[in-house]
């Protein structure tokens, strides 16, 4: 009942979050590894890792409501779905040992059964015939079912021992391959961000990685198509680009304060377009990169002076986290 208003819950704050944006797929996978989990043995077997994968749930789905596409809401989301997926795994490696134990007890059964059957039979030998042969051969059929039966078991629990460590090394090269995958995002990520630091300006802010590029660099004063000398810049940073693929990108215009600001909110869109467009030719998931016009409304410097225009003049591509 617990697990059904926990999914409950996270449903319709799916439904609202879902307004303003859809969760991404790590968070979906997550919420479908908790539920496979908790509705499966480990809710009875192994209840303290279902405990932990509900809270690293519960920590996706709270980053996932304050910052909904951020790379911490994916990380939290996916070691969500590891944990969920181990607590079924150890759930299920506990039923195995329940079953292990209920086999041992049916085969402690069955041999007491066999030994009073063979106390029996030696009973009927000896009031049926005094020939001893017959007791004998009683007595070593008697024998042989048993070492039979031994076998069997033998056989049985070599199986078990077999599936316990083949799910143990499971569990282990899923482990070291989350953190070789953690170790290898990271690396790309700082790989791109040294590239593209020779390309442009290059900043850490909160909303993640930020590239400048000089907006005279890549257009002609008041036009929105770019220069050939842009295409070459553009081309450098695709390729830096594509080393962090996964990762959601903003391409952002801006322009200085001269003009309509109308007329600069056109502008700026337009040459977010053009550059959003072409790294997407390069190579660049479509799905995974925005232009946005900012205008004139968040300029960096004075625009009083030439200096300050040329300044706030920029197209900014902000790697999200």
């Amino acid at each position: 009942m617990k697990t059904k208003q926990f999914l409950i819950i996270v449903a319709l704050a799916a439904i609202f979050a879902g307004c303003a944006t859809m969760p991404p797929n790590e968070l979906v996978n997550a919420r479908q590894a908790y539920k496979i989990a908790s509705d499966g043995q480990a809710a009875e077997l192994a209840p303290a890792e279902l405990h932990k994968a509900q809270e690293a749930l519960n920590f996706a789905e709270q980053s996932f409501a304050k910052e909904p596409d951020s790379a911490k809401t994916k990380d939290l989301a996916y070691a969500a779905q590891r944990k969920a997926q181990l607590a079924g795994a150890v759930g299920a490696m506990n039923a195995d040992k329940s079953l292990k134990g209920r086999a041992d007890v049916a085969f402690e059964k069955k041999q007491t059964e066999i030994i009073q059957q063979g106390k029996q039979d030696v009973r009927d030998a000896e009031n049926q015939t005094a020939d001893v042969r017959a007791e004998l051969d009683k007595q070593a059929a008697l024998k042989e079912a048993k070492d039979k039966s031994d076998a069997e078991l033998a056989v049985v629990q070599a199986g078990k021992e077999k599936a316990d460590a083949d799910l143990l090394k499971q569990q282990t090269e899923t482990a070291n391959q989350a953190k070789q995958d953690l170790r290898d995002s990271e690396q790309r990520t700082a790989d791109a961000r040294a590239e593209l630091a020779r390309i442009g300006a290059v900043k850490e802010e909160e909303r993640g990685l930020v590239v400048t590029l000089s907006g005279g660099v890549l257009f002609r004063s008041a036009q929105s198509s770019l220069l050939p000398s842009a295409q070459v810049k553009l081309d450098q940073v695709a390729r830096a680009l594509m080393s962090v693929r996964e990762r959601n990108i903003i391409v952002e215009g801006h322009t200085d304060s001269r003009g309509s600001e109308s007329y600069n909110q056109g502008l700026s869109q337009r040459r977010a377009d053009m550059v959003r467009n072409y790294l997407v030719q390069q190579g660049y998931p479509g799905d995974r990169i925005q232009a946005r016009g900012m205008g004139e409304g968040a300029p960096i410097a004075n625009n009083a002076s030439a200096e300050g225009r040329a300044n706030n003049r920029r197209v900014e591509i902000v790697i999200e986290r």
